[in-house]
């Protein structure tokens, strides 16, 4: 709440009034007598200086006539002429002549020190005379003496060409004229006293007989002062006066509360104070209507802007202000004004502005004209869009008067519905214009088309309810909302004629009402009366009709369902008994969904089945069912027994792959160690032949010689026997973990790279056989807890499946065992590829089939990689990956857990 104003006014003291208004009107009559005199005599002295410059001037003229013509008799008889001018005329001082090089050629007063040359800087200052229109020189001087002179400096010229000869220097004396000019001040000063004391005595004399008025003036005067004061507190003004001279402004209190200041109201402020409260948004805003007002391009200051509170609060302020004094130049010295807070106001523009600016997005974003129209201008206004949606250059209309733009609208409008559009709107304005205006109507778009469009408006009313002349309203372009309800009838008709011709059919929709208590017929098809025997309009009158016809335990079902459906609005499916009016049973079939209108009511869609026929043949099924029970599960019996065996055969099968495998380990194991046991056997054989002969020698005399040969080879025997024999073991070591692998499903901790490389060595045998190279680029060092026995089957039958089928009919090719280092994590890839003839795309979907191969007549089982496929996506809990291309090659990728999942058989019980 705002405090309420100080009465800071005091009533004036007359018990002085008429001493003090005496001596102020007398010093006000003194002041205006002493300026009217100052002026007077300014104006005279002026007037007379300018007189006396043009007589000066003219006379220097004639003088430097003369001096000119006779400056051919030399410069001698140019300084008689000088002096006796100076002797002739009193009035002036002296006479000098300069040539054109700045030196004194004469002089009637020859300057101190005997100088023949000016100053350089004095001849600078006078050497423009020398040029052709140059105007005299005229300046004041005070000679050594102290006798002021007007000195008088122009060009004369001389010679049969009339050419510039030099400068002449005339100083007049004003000394006369000074001491007549200061005798004239003193008889004006005496004069001025005189009128002085005689105006103050009268002032006196009036202010004793008019002293009452004069104080009721006065009193009137605060009283008004006092008003004022609290009109500009209503009004919530705060005031303020800027000396431009002093920079000071003084407020009052209200300014100092709008302004934020917790100080002194009477305290004085600056202009750079106010300035550095204004938000740096609004300086320049603030400095350009000041200036304005200040140079005199705006009648009045007049500014909008925001300040900035001390405390960081900003307030929207108006500043209005007028100059109110200027000094004698017409430059400002004073400027008085009112600032007002503005804030809750420009709060409520931004808002309005928001609003509006929101109300043109929508309206172009939704492409809705809007139209005004005045029924008593006939003025009519529309908004771009109005056209625009048209495709139409609202430019184009831009520059139409207003009842033009009417008659264009209705040259727009659609020749069928032009009548109706203009009277449907005529009948509107004709009404008691309190309903809303509704019309639609086809209007023409610039492609050569017709749209449909939508229009809307009210009459506005003013501040008393009443309503006005202007009606606005919007225009919708609703082609594509007509073309759908056109749609939208058609797809209507058509379903009813579906809905219709349905055979055994009935289609229906059943109001529920708002809470789902009621239940009314809203549509049924013609089927109904096929299926209940009753006309479709009686149903639509009488929804019990159907109702009564069904069996009552069938109804309370329905009944149920209902009510479960609408509270989750979920479709429902029931079968139900009815008997018709001629007595027949009827099995019927219904399945509805409810959903809520937009009104609020809920609303069951459905449709109703005839399923006599199928029910009938239900029951007669469910009759041979009963007999058939038995027989079922007699089969039932068979086909477990059989499907039994089929398991304990895929067993055998699998069983019989492991020994074929371990068949070619055993062959394998064979080969590797024919050569180094063979070896050690062929040493050992010669070893003993040796150690006969060495026994023959002993009994028949050993030398030295046959010693040392017997030494050296049996050493020699015994590392070749050492080697092969380790070389046997070493085998036989891979070969047993190899074998004991495959041979169960142990677990365990293994090098990849050492099970790689078992796997490599088993089938070389089989490689050799054939011009096929096998490689392996898997490096050492990636551990992995897995089964290394069903893995090394794995890569066995995919290199034998490579072995047999990849290279038919080549005389090379290559077997390679790779690893994709960009694996997934906690995971590896490992990649068996070749480059052979590849598989045929129609049996890349077949490869993994159990007993598909494309040699069951060649040897082939068609179990190897079924069961590969099996151990790599069971045991192992992989995944495997073919991919081939016909001619150059088959790529196997086996993606695999480090840490492979427990085996159901190895699963800790629970």
């Amino acid at each position: 709440m705002k405090a309420p104003r100080r009465n800071t006014d005091r009533r004036l003291d007359f018990s002085t009034i008429d001493r003090r208004m005496a001596l102020a009107f007398g010093l006000l009559i003194l002041g205006l007598m002493l300026a009217v005199s100052l002026a007077i005599g300014w104006y005279v002295r002026t007037a007379a200086e300018r007189e006396q410059n043009r007589l000066v001037t003219l006379t220097t003229q004639l003088l430097s006539d003369a001096v000119g013509r006779v400056s051919f008799s030399g410069q001698y008889q140019v300084q008689l002429l000088l002096d006796k001018i100076a002797r002739e005329q009193s009035g002036i001082a002296y006479v000098r002549l300069i040539d054109t090089q700045g030196r004194i050629v004469a002089d009637s007063h020859p300057l101190p020190n005997a100088r023949t040359h000016l100053p350089s800087r004095e001849f600078a200052r006078l050497a423009p005379l020398l040029q052709a229109g140059a105007v005299p020189q005229i300046r004041l001087q005070t000679l050594e003496d102290g006798q002021p002179v007007r000195e008088v400096s122009l060009a004369y010229r001389g010679g049969f060409n009339n050419e510039f000869q030099g400068i002449m220097q005339v100083g007049i004396s004003g000394a006369r004229q000074d001491t007549a000019m200061r005798d004239d001040l003193f008889y004006v000063a005496g004069l001025l006293g005189a009128l002085l004391l005689a105006g103050i005595l009268a002032t006196l004399a009036v202010s004793r007989h008019f002293g009452r008025p004069v104080r009721q003036l006065a009193a009137n005067m605060a009283d008004q002062r006092h008003r004022l004061g609290e009109i500009l507190d209503a009004l919530g003004a705060g005031t303020w006066e800027w000396n431009l001279a002093t920079n000071q402004v003084q407020v009052n209190q209200e300014w100092a509360r709008i302004s934020g200041y917790l100080g002194d109201a009477a305290q004085p402020i600056t202009k750079e104070n106010i300035q550095d409260q204004c938000h740096p948004d609004d300086v320049a805003l603030f400095q350009h209507a000041l200036d304005a007002h200040l140079s005199g391009q705006a009648a009045g200051y007049l500014c909008e802007y925001r300040i900035l509170h001390p405390d960081g609060q900003t307030v929207w302020v108006l500043d209005s202000g007028q100059i109110v004094q200027r000094d004698d130049q017409g430059r400002p010295v004073r400027m008085a004004g009112a600032r007002f807070d503005i804030t809750d106001r420009r709060r409520a523009e931004q808002e309005f502005h928001q609003e509006s600016e929101r109300f043109r997005a929508l309206a172009k974003a939704s492409g809705t004209g809007v139209w005004e129209w005045d029924a008593n201008t006939g003025h009519l206004w529309c908004s771009p869009e109005y056209f625009s949606m048209l495709g139409r250059d609202p430019a184009d209309y831009a520059d139409l008067p207003q009842q033009n733009l009417n008659a264009a609208w209705k040259a727009l409008l659609h020749p069928d519905d032009r009548a109706r559009a203009t009277r449907s709107f005529s009948e509107y304005l004709a009404s008691d214009l309190t309903s809303l205006y509704e019309n639609e109507f086809r209007l023409a778009h610039a492609d050569g088309s017709w749209i449909w469009v939508w229009s809307r408006g009210s009459t506005l009313r003013d501040a008393e309810g009443r309503p006005t002349s202007r009606t606005i309203g919007t225009h919708i372009n609703v082609d594509a909302l007509k073309q759908t309800e056109n749609r939208l009838r058609e797809s209507q008709e058509r379903l009813q004629l579906i809905s219709n011709n349905i055979p055994n059919c009935m289609v229906f929709q059943v109001d529920c009402g708002p809470s789902g208590a009621s239940r009314r017929y809203t549509y049924v098809s013609e089927g109904v009366e096929t299926l209940h025997g009753v006309q479709a309009a009686a149903v639509l009158q009488d929804p019990d009709l159907i109702r009564r016809q069904l069996n009552p335990a069938d109804q309370a079902m329905i009944e149920a369902h209902e009510r479960q459906c609408l509270e989750n609005l979920d479709t429902f499916k029931v079968e139900v008994r009815a008997t018709l009016p001629d007595g027949r049973q009827h099995w019927s079939l219904i399945v509805s969904s409810p959903r809520r209108l937009s009104n609020g009511h809920l609303v069951f869609d459905g449709i109703e089945l005839d399923v006599t026929a199928r029910k009938l043949r239900e029951q007669e099924i469910e009759r041979l069912n009963s007999s058939l029970e038995q027989r079922v599960q007699e089969r039932t019996k068979t086909l477990r027994a059989t499907l039994d065996r089929l398991r304990h055969t895929q067993d055998e099968l699998l069983q019989s792959e492991k020994l074929a495998s371990l068949g070619a380990l055993v062959a394998g194991v064979s080969h590797e160690l024919n050569t180094p046991i063979g070896n050690a056997v062929t040493v050992a054989s010669t070893l003993v032949d040796t150690h006969r002969r060495f026994r023959r020698q002993t009994e028949t005399g050993l030398t030295r010689s046959a010693l040392a040969g017997y030494l050296e080879d049996v050493e020699e025997g015994g590392r070749i026997i050492e080697r092969n024999l380790s070389r046997a073991a070493e085998l036989i070591g891979s070969f047993k973990q190899l074998a004991a692998d495959q041979a169960s499903d142990q677990r365990r901790a293994f090098d990849l790279h050492s099970v790689v490389d078992e796997v490599i060595m088993a089938m070389q045998p089989a490689v050799r056989k054939t011009p096929i190279q096998l490689t392996s680029d898997v490096p050492p060092g990636l551990m992995m807890d897995s089964y290394p026995g069903p893995l090394g089957q794995v890569l066995m039958n995919l290199i034998n499946n490579a072995l047999i089928h990849a290279f038919e009919g080549r005389q090379s090719g290559n077997i390679l065992l790779d690893l994709d280092l960009a694996k997934p994590a906690g995971s590896i890839v490992l990649i068996v590829q070749d480059d052979g003839c590849g598989i045929p795309e129609a049996n890349l979907k077949r490869i993994f089939d159990p007993f598909f191969s494309t040699r069951l007549n060649q040897g082939g089982s068609g179990l190897g990689l079924h069961i590969t496929h099996t151990l790599v996506t069971g045991l192992l809990g992989g995944r495997i990956r073919v991919d081939s291309t016909p001619q150059k090659g088959t790529r196997f990728t086996l993606t695999l857990p480090l840490r492979a999942p427990a085996s159901p058989r190895h699963r800790p019980a629970r």
